[in-house]
């Protein structure tokens, strides 16, 4: 079978490669269940870290509209990967870091900004195009609005409009932008700060901001201060 994402481990960092770079790296049926096993391996292993990229020019330009589905897969089994593949990046515990360069659209931009981290070339562009192929993007809106708010998410739903870089940041979409010639040394240099500490205490950070998420604005102090608690063995405070 073709290879069409390259996993490759060295200490405790894995690295999942889109490599399909002659068709921008558009995500077919295959390869999207390539990748759910290299997220699945990733945390089977018990890699710290996750970076995600993707072969020649461009990041991805999400799913192949075009592909004709192998023999026995129907169109909503194809659609049911999408949502594995999500579960499977949300389901690793430790840090997960996009490096994006060229265009990152649909599930490609989908990918990017549901990783823990990115970085982006400031040549980059990201966007949901799904409307221009006549498709409600159901799951982008299952949580985009999470990331940049409610008008900026309907706005790039319903225009399909691909952000420059920069204003990807601002909108909260990347975490850094960096020169283009720049970027693999930049990715490089994020992963080495983030190996700096421990595993656990990288997915213990991320694990206590998706759980504060849950908890009311006034109460979170409290519940910091009760997690320490915990931490150090004492009983929670009344």
């Amino acid at each position: 079978m073709t290879e069409y994402v390259v996993h490759e481990r060295t200490g405790r960092v894995s690295r999942i490669r889109l490599e399909r770079p002659a068709a921008a790296n558009r995500i077919h049926s295959t390869m999207m269940g390539q990748l759910i096993d290299a997220l699945d391996a990733a945390t089977a292993a018990g890699s710290d870290i996750v970076v995600i990229s993707g072969a020649g020019p461009d990041f991805s330009v999400g799913r192949d509209q075009h592909e004709v589905l192998p023999a026995g897969m129907s169109k909503l089994d194809n659609t049911a990967l999408i949502v594995a593949a999500n579960r499977s990046l949300a389901a690793f515990p430790g840090i997960t870091l996009a490096v994006v360069q060229g265009r990152a659209l649909g599930f490609g931009c989908g990918l990017a900004l549901q990783c823990d981290l990115s970085i982006a070339a400031d040549t980059a562009e990201l966007g949901f195009d799904e409307i221009h192929h006549g498709t409600a993007p159901a799951f982008v809106m299952s949580y985009l609005e999470d990331y940049v708010g409610p008008r900026r998410a309907l706005d790039l739903i319903v225009t399909g409009r691909a952000l420059p870089a920069a204003e990807a940041e601002r909108y909260g979409m990347v975490s850094r932008v960096v020169a283009a010639d720049g970027l693999a040394a930049a990715a490089a240099e994020m992963v080495a700060d983030l190996l700096r500490s421990p595993g656990e205490l990288l997915a213990r950070c991320k694990a206590y901001l998706r759980e504060n998420r849950a908890v009311a604005p006034a109460d979170r102090l409290d519940h910091a201060f009760a997690t320490f608690a915990r931490r150090m063995g004492a009983p929670a405070p009344a």
